[in-house]
């Protein structure tokens, strides 16, 4: 396939990093703070995220990185319309797992959460990731809508999660994908799989607000 001069160009671009993260992670160490609450309603959420809510916030700050170094198998799902820089927050996760094990995998669940909910996924590696970088857009292993919302939809995600041996999901998207990750949480929580959520804020409609992440 013949690439233009300007794909060419997007693909030599190496987007700018803090600065603590311009180095690997090995100096990178995690630092506990206050626990943290709902901006309202503190009760009715608690209540409904009894495994989840309240914990400590945290920050990451130089230092010596006391986790524990064993491979990682991490699950990646680009959830709702489309928004800038999903790709990148993709290829940022594969070369941050590579960069800290080669033997490190990267999942992908293929469009939106019903990906994972099927087993539908592809293994990243080197050539896939490169043909995507600085691509923008939501494409490479496309997006969807589904709501994650019932005990059965949880129970087979802990399942395909269990098959795999994941032991991290990272949801990308907006308010509803966080929303997704936040329940999908509590229920691996609440069950002990030993698999971590995280929902990583994208929008292009200003549906998240600073107050919401």
């Amino acid at each position: 396939m013949e690439i233009s001069a300007l794909q060419k160009a997007r693909y030599e671009y190496a987007p700018k990093l803090p600065g603590m993260l311009r180095h690997g992670i090995a100096d990178i160490c995690v630092k506990e703070g206050e626990e943290t609450q709902s901006v309202a309603d503190q009760e009715k959420i608690k209540a409904l995220f009894p495994n989840t809510y309240g914990k400590k916030e945290i920050t990451f700050q130089k230092g010596a990185n006391t986790s524990v170094a064993k491979k990682q198998v991490v699950g990646v799902i680009l959830s709702g319309g489309q928004a800038p820089g999903g790709h990148n927050v993709i290829c940022g996760l594969y070369d941050a797992l590579k960069a800290t094990n080669p033997e490190n995998v990267l999942y992908g669940f293929k469009n939106g959460p019903s990906g994972l909910i099927e087993d539908d996924y592809l293994v990243f590696d080197d050539e896939y990731i490169n043909a995507y970088r600085n691509t923008g857009g939501f494409d490479i292993i496309g997006s969807g809508r589904t709501k994650l919302e019932t005990q059965e939809q949880f129970a087979i995600a802990a399942e395909v999660c269990k098959k795999h041996g994941i032991t991290a999901i990272v949801i990308i998207g907006g308010d509803d994908s966080n929303t997704n990750a936040a329940v999908l949480a509590e229920y691996f929580a609440a069950h002990n799989t030993g698999v971590q959520v995280i929902g990583c804020p994208k929008t292009i409609d200003g549906d998240l607000k600073n107050e919401d992440i």
